[in-house]
């Protein structure tokens, strides 16, 4: 892999986006609540069948989709809802986390018991968990992102950035780790021996990163639309995505994103509540759908979460407003 680094001004001369004729106002086929009030962070497992939600009011919950089923309630304290602000659910289901502050607990998403439970050194920004659930991800306020080994029940790498830990993701074969900072810094490293594999810069805070299954490409997002796909292999941009681009308002951000495991494709949603589908080989939008709002007469909008390419050939998207959305191309 080609160590990358690239300035957003200079990666939209090696990129361009192309966008095929696809509207998005298509409606959700199916919508699920999930939480009442909203939800601070939203998590889906990687066929998009459970999700996790740190609820407004009432705390973390466990849910099966499209059974719309509550399986377990999660909260650090008995009889009490914890205010958490971030989630993670392991790409199989098999684990579930939670962090409130700088605690953060490892649940067993079989029985609904708490796993393993850690005190940070510092409060904790974005977190993800591992395709298998063996390694927790875990941004924090003093610029390190701190890896845990869920086996071991400890921090097996600390990994050091240039400010505030906004998102992080980790490859599916748990070879690589990737930040983003509230600078605007992305970095990706190798989890093996910790070395940085790539860097590139955006010119605000980073709001979503994602890495493709098979370790081939790279997405990062940052707060007022830029966003960039990097062909890891080649260490070349190979879309630049701004979202001024797709014809969304100028003041949306892509808030989520989700690579496909077999394809070269990836879904986005925003700040505003689109989701969208691009071919990274075509370089087009090649689907694309609207979150609806629970309370149409209301002027508050949503925004997604998380992102998921279902079993039988749909997505299925999070919203900040507590809904779980179902889409179709079809």
């Amino acid at each position: 892999m080609s160590f990358v680094r690239k300035t957003v001004l200079s990666a939209v001369i090696g990129a361009s986006l192309t966008l095929a004729a696809c509207s998005d106002q298509v409606p959700p086929s199916n919508t699920w609540s999930l939480a009442t009030k909203g939800a601070y962070d939203a998590a889906l497992s990687s066929d998009g069948s459970m999700a996790v939600v740190a609820s407004i009011n009432h705390g973390g919950s466990l849910w099966q989709l499209p059974q719309h089923e509550r399986v377990y309630n999660w909260n650090h304290k008995a009889e009490e809802y914890s205010l958490f602000n971030q989630v993670a659910l392991s790409g199989n289901s098999r684990y579930g986390a939670t962090a409130e502050q700088d605690r953060l607990t490892l649940w067993d998403a079989t029985s609904g018991k708490p796993a393993n439970f850690w005190a940070l050194p510092n409060d904790i920004r974005s977190l993800e968990l591992s395709e298998d659930g063996s390694y927790l991800l875990a941004g924090l306020d003093n610029s390190t992102a701190v890896l845990i080994s869920t086996a071991q029940g400890q921090g097996v790498k600390t990994f050091t950035t240039d400010d505030q830990v906004t998102a992080v993701s980790l490859s599916a074969d748990n070879s690589l780790a990737i930040a983003g900072t509230r600078t605007g810094s992305v970095y990706i490293w190798s989890i093996p021996d910790g070395e940085i594999k790539g860097q590139w810069s955006h010119d605000n805070q980073i709001r979503a990163v994602a890495i493709s299954p098979r370790s081939d490409f790279a997405f990062s997002s940052a707060q007022g639309g830029e966003a960039l796909a990097i062909d890891l292999t080649s260490g070349k941009v190979a879309m630049n995505m701004n979202i001024s681009k797709s014809g969304d308002i100028a003041a949306a951000t892509y808030t989520a994103a989700k690579f496909d495991s077999e394809q070269p494709l990836l879904l986005t949603g925003t700040s505003t509540g689109k989701v969208r589908l691009w071919n990274l080989s075509s370089k087009q939008q090649t689907g694309g759908w609207e979150a609806t709002k629970k309370e149409k007469w209301k002027p508050t909008g949503v925004s997604i979460l998380d992102l998921a390419f279902s079993r039988d050939g749909r997505y299925r998207a999070l919203g900040s407003n507590g809904l779980a959305y179902e889409f179709s191309n079809q």
